[in-house]
């Protein structure tokens, strides 16, 4: 009943909020926004010891350097814009979408699609992925993005509704049945990829150090010859949206060495992302394993797929 009465108030806190932000102009509550970032990011306790250590891998820094620390403000700035860019998605007007964000590549999207098997965009929590879909809705195309449907169940209905006016489309992480449908009708798929260290998920070097990607991106791609295709969406000085498509990449197989190649192409992709600007990249769940015990085994697991060994069979 406690956690039933939590997801209750923090549903109708968020739409009062959504109330509010979306009565004001954009450039009033941006600024207001960055200021709350600053504040959640001094509020923040061990949240903010932990992004200091992710963001000292794709700089190549000490997590107690100041530049790190100046890099992981910003991204606590940077999630609080993108919260206030969400609250505004369901109202945003198609004028509106195409001054605010820009597609550098389209065509790289298109070229993926011609193939017929739909689309893996494959991405990380940099800047504003979301932004995507009103963009692309003025091509003719719409967003399946996977989502935890687990947890705040109104909410999450809520935010659902508001993406789909935008051609985004919510589809819960255990329904493989709608993950499936979505590939076999032609559609653009969205996998968020930088969910962290799992024992049991395909070894990878991401930003120079071993860590795992999900096994579920190369596994779709090679069940339904959907190509993986690496994307961004980076927010600019003045606050707007630059996407991008990076090479695609196939994987052919479900072989350990397959889906290893694979993978290690996209996080070489969307590690490339993070280090163009580390402070866009807003992620608060640990990336890299915490224990020597977990890097020792991602370091072994990593060195077994690179030999061409079935990494699956290693043991914790």
């Amino acid at each position: 009943m406690r956690e039933r009465k939590r997801e209750v108030l923090t549903f109708w806190l968020y739409r009062a909020g959504e109330r509010v932000i979306s009565a004001l102009p954009r450039g009033l509550v941006m600024p207001i926004g960055a200021a709350l970032g600053n504040l959640a990011y001094a509020l923040a306790g061990s949240k903010r010891d932990l992004i200091h250590q992710n963001l000292a891998h794709p700089m190549g820094l000490e997590p107690g350097d100041r530049r790190v620390h100046a890099a992981a403000r910003r991204a606590f700035r940077n999630y609080a814009k993108y919260l206030v860019d969400m609250m505004r998605i369901g109202d945003l007007t198609d004028a509106e979408a195409a001054d605010l964000v820009g597609i550098a590549n389209v065509e790289v999207l298109q070229d993926a699609r011609a193939e017929g098997n739909g689309v893996l965009l494959c991405t990380v929590h940099v800047g504003g992925m979301d932004m995507i879909g009103p963009a692309l809705k003025r091509h003719g195309e719409s967003l399946h993005v996977v989502a935890d449907d687990t947890t705040y169940g109104r909410l999450y209905d809520h935010l659902a509704a508001q993406r789909a006016r935008q051609g985004i489309f919510l589809i819960g992480w255990r329904n493989l049945r709608g993950l499936f449908r979505a590939l076999r009708a032609g559609e653009n798929l969205v996998l968020f990829c930088d969910g962290g260290y799992r024992p049991g998920d395909v070894p990878v070097e991401l930003c120079g150090e071993a860590t795992t990607f999900p096994l579920g991106p190369a596994t779709l791609a090679a069940k339904s010859g959907a190509p993986l295709l690496p994307v961004a969406c980076r927010r600019t000085d003045d606050d707007r949206f630059v996407a991008r498509g990076l090479p695609a990449i196939h994987c052919s197989s479900t072989e350990p060495a397959e889906v290893y190649r694979a993978t290690q192409a996209v996080a070489d992709a969307l590690g490339g992302v993070i280090a163009e600007d580390p402070g866009q990249w807003y992620m608060f769940r640990p990336v890299w394993p915490q224990t020597d015990a977990d890097r020792a085994r991602a370091r072994t697991a990593l060195a077994a797929a690179r030999r061409g060994e079935d990494w699956t069979k290693i043991e914790g």
